[in-house]
C-alpha cells in the first residue's frame, strides 16, 4: 500500500468562479457533510432567538427608513468605507489581562477593551449591548517568543468562540505548530466569553443591532491588528470561516493585509436571513429597499478590496447547505475567479478537508513567507 499523501501533495480543486458538477463518487463522499449541515439547520430552526420588544417589525422598519436617509446624506452608501471609523491603536499598556493555558491545547490569551460605541445618533444604537462582557475582547494566542514569524489572525464562525478546541477546528494549531506562524484567534462580539445570558445574537432579526455588531467585530479586529503591527514588522494575514469568512471580506476593504483567505463566506446578511425563512411578520422589513441600502456599508460587494489580487483566496463548499450558492458565486465574481477554490465538502465539514488545509498553507507561504 502506498503512503498517504501529505497535505501539500493533495491535488488542488480547480480555480473557477462556478463549481464543477460532482460525479457519483463525489456525491457519495459529501453525503455525510450534507446530513450534518441539515442537522445544524434543524437545530437553528428549533431555537430561534428571542427579540426585545424594541425590535418589533414596525420599529425596525422605522429605524431602517431613518438610517437609509441618514447614510445617503452622509455619503456612506456611495463610499461605504467612510462609515467605518478607525479605532484607537492598541498598545501593550492597554492590554487588560494576560494568561497562559497549559495542556494539549495550550495557548496564551489576552483581553483588551473594545472601546467601540455605536454612534448615538444611529438608529438602534441604544439596543446594542455596551456591557463589560461585550466590550472586553478576548484573543487566544499561539506565539513564538522573540521570533520574526508572520502573523495570522483567525476569525471564527457563528456560535463559536467558547472553546479552546476552536484552535484545532479552525486550523490554528496547524498554522502555528506545523507552519511556524504566530496566530491570534479573536472572539467576535456576543460570542463565547463576550455574551451575557440575556444578550441577543450577532446575526439576528434585529437588523439595526446586527449592523452595529458587524461594525464592532470589524473594529475589534482592526484594533488587534494595530497591536500586532506595533510589535513587529512581519507580514500579517487574515483567515476567517463562515461568519469569520464574511468579516474577512469586509476587513479586506479596510485594512491592507498581506494575505486574506475567506472560507465559506456569505456576501449579503440580509439575503442570508431571507434564504433561511424568517418569521412571516419580519419578511417585509428584511426584504425592504431600506434594509438593502443600509447594509451596503458592510457589504464586501460594495467595499472594493484593498488587498492585492494575488494575496486573496476564497474557499467555497460545493455541498454547503447554510450559505446560498448565489452568494458564493457573486463573491467569487467580485474577487476574481483565479483566486477561488470550490471544495468538495459541506459547510460544517469544510474544516475536515485536508486538501483545503493544504491549499491554505501554500497560499500563506506564497504571500506571507515562512517562519
Amino acid at each position: 500500500m502506498s503512503a498517504p499523501l501529505r497535505n501539500d501533495e493533495l491535488p488542488e480543486p480547480p480555480m473557477v468562479s462556478r463549481p464543477e458538477s460532482m460525479d457519483v463518487g463525489e456525491r457519495m463522499a459529501v453525503a455525510p457533510h450534507i446530513a450534518v449541515d441539515e442537522a445544524v439547520l434543524a437545530v437553528m430552526r428549533l431555537r430561534p432567538p428571542k427579540l426585545p420588544a424594541e425590535a418589533a417589525p414596525d420599529r425596525l422598519a422605522a429605524d431602517l427608513d431613518k438610517a437609509a436617509t441618514m447614510f445617503k446624506r452622509r455619503g456612506w452608501i456611495s463610499k461605504p468605507s467612510k462609515y467605518h471609523r478607525t479605532p484607537p491603536k492598541l498598545n501593550d499598556a492597554d492590554v487588560l489581562h494576560w494568561s497562559t493555558h497549559n495542556g494539549p491545547l495550550g495557548h496564551e490569551s489576552m483581553s483588551f477593551a473594545s472601546e467601540f460605541d455605536a454612534r448615538s445618533f444611529e438608529p438602534g444604537a441604544d439596543r446594542w449591548p455596551g456591557n463589560d462582557r461585550n466590550d472586553t475582547v478576548t484573543v487566544r494566542l499561539l506565539r513564538r517568543p522573540y521570533s520574526p514569524a508572520p502573523w495570522v489572525v483567525i476569525l471564527h464562525g457563528f456560535g463559536m468562540g467558547s472553546s479552546r478546541f476552536d484552535l484545532n477546528v479552525l486550523w490554528a494549531n496547524h498554522l502555528h505548530h506545523k507552519l511556524g506562524y504566530n496566530v491570534a484567534l479573536s472572539i467576535s462580539p456576543l460570542h463565547g466569553p463576550r455574551r451575557e445570558p440575556a444578550d441577543g445574537q450577532l446575526l439576528s432579526l434585529d437588523l439595526a443591532s446586527m449592523l452595529h455588531g458587524i461594525t464592532q467585530a470589524v473594529w475589534d479586529v482592526r484594533r488587534l491588528v494595530s497591536w500586532i503591527r506595533s510589535t513587529t514588522d512581519a507580514p500579517v494575514g487574515l483567515y476567517g470561516v463562515s461568519l469569520g469568512g464574511y468579516l474577512s471580506t469586509v476587513l479586506a476593504g479596510l485594512e491592507r493585509f498581506d494575505a486574506v483567505a475567506a472560507a465559506l463566506p456569505f456576501a449579503d446578511p440580509i439575503a442570508l436571513l431571507t434564504h433561511h425563512g424568517p418569521p412571516a411578520e419580519y419578511r417585509d422589513v428584511i426584504a425592504s429597499d431600506d434594509a438593502r441600502t443600509v447594509f451596503q456599508v458592510v457589504s464586501p460587494l460594495a467595499l472594493p478590496t484593498v488587498v492585492a489580487p494575488q494575496d486573496r483566496t476564497l474557499f467555497m463548499a460545493k455541498a454547503d447547505r447554510l450559505i446560498p450558492m448565489e452568494q458564493s458565486e457573486a463573491l467569487a465574481d467580485s474577487w476574481h475567479a483565479e483566486h477561488v477554490r470550490w471544495v468538495n465538502a459541506g459547510h460544517v465539514g469544510f474544516t475536515w478537508t485536508r486538501a483545503a488545509r493544504g491549499i491554505l498553507g501554500r497560499r500563506f507561504r506564497e504571500s506571507l513567507g515562512t517562519a
